[in-house]
């Protein structure tokens, strides 16, 4: 199958449309023949009725790349980001730029202290107000994470301090499927139930795959429960140029682009036409540091091959920025 993607404005690009096709057969070879490990029993069943094949002595799943393509063609070229308030809405897929911030720190400076302290609750709704105050700032990602809360509940006290503080669309995180099921009762006590968040979903939940080409178990337990429930889902993969994928951008755009695409799949097979977010924050790894640069160009030539791949996949992308 051949996808396609022609701009209509200026933009830098660092791929040609055959560097997109390269990529693209090398990730279905990659998938097809290596294979991708996604742990969690529910998430086997599905890919193993889908057609896949598992080796059950390493756990590596290999996908037929009919499954993959058709996922790719299921997956939704637009959809709307949905604040609690219409004004807040805005359209995902078309050539415009939207933002939000970055997340999720752990620390935080306090201004009137100076004091480097561990991010809370209380950091975390502050920084969402801010954010909702900002009209240049789309939707609010989890800035910093609630270092108070029991490690079990994280994600319930980081969704409360976010929705309490914003009626802006919320990027959410859940470290497993519980979680993420009672994340979204959170969202759907706030909208009225969850007939009417997946009416109006406010609120999307992110996933990152463990690179080089694995997705944990509480990672595929989100995916599920959240293309169950029909709100939209964030697969960022972060990996590490050097470090966690290959030492070349090539390499690592079709290693990333596997482990993504193995979380697409599985959002299909689903719930198919569920939305998606196809989403990276890849960098080079510091080799002085043994760091992760955000700042580094790589990561920001990393950003603009997802998006040509988003635009050739008709999928819309996030990517991280500094």
């Amino acid at each position: 199958m051949k996808f396609s993607y022609e701009s209509p404005f200026p933009s830098y690009q660092i791929l040609s449309e055959q560097d997109l096709i390269t990529i693209h057969a090398a990730t279905l070879s990659l998938m097809k023949n290596y294979g991708i490990r996604v742990y969690g029993a529910e998430a086997k069943e599905i890919y193993r009725k889908a057609g896949c094949t598992i080796e059950e002595d390493t756990g590596l799943i290999h996908f037929p790349e009919e499954l993959v393509n058709d996922a790719i063609m299921k997956t939704p070229e637009h959809y709307t980001m949905c604040g609690r308030n219409p004004k807040d809405d805005f359209e995902l897929g078309s050539d415009r730029v939207f933002y939000t911030c970055f997340g999720t720190g752990i620390e935080i400076v306090d201004l009137e202290t100076g004091e480097r302290k561990a991010s809370d609750s209380t950091d975390l709704g502050n920084l969402a107000r801010f954010v909702d105050a900002i009209p240049e700032i789309n939707a609010f990602t989890t800035a910093v994470a609630s270092q108070e809360a029991p490690a079990h509940v994280k994600d319930l006290y980081e969704a409360r301090a976010v929705l309490s503080n914003t009626t802006k669309h919320a990027i959410l995180d859940a470290e497993n499927g519980k979680n993420a099921n009672l994340v979204i009762d959170i969202a759907a006590a706030v909208a009225g139930g969850r007939d009417k968040l997946r009416e109006r979903p406010f609120v999307t939940l992110c996933i990152c795959p463990n690179s080089p080409l694995e997705i944990h178990e509480g990672a595929s337990e989100v995916v599920i429960e959240t293309a169950k429930a029909g709100l939209p889902i964030s697969i960022l993969s972060m990996g590490l140029v050097g470090g966690t994928t290959p030492a070349t951008l090539a390499g690592t755009l079709v290693v990333t682009n596997a482990e993504i695409l193995a979380g697409v799949v599985l959002a299909q097979l689903v719930n198919p036409g569920n939305p998606v977010m196809y989403g990276s924050s890849t960098t080079i790894m510091d080799m002085q540091y043994v760091s992760s640069p955000v700042g580094a160009p790589e990561h920001g030539m990393f950003g603009t091959a997802v998006a040509q791949l988003g635009k050739y996949y008709k999928i819309p992308t996030k990517v991280g920025g500094t």
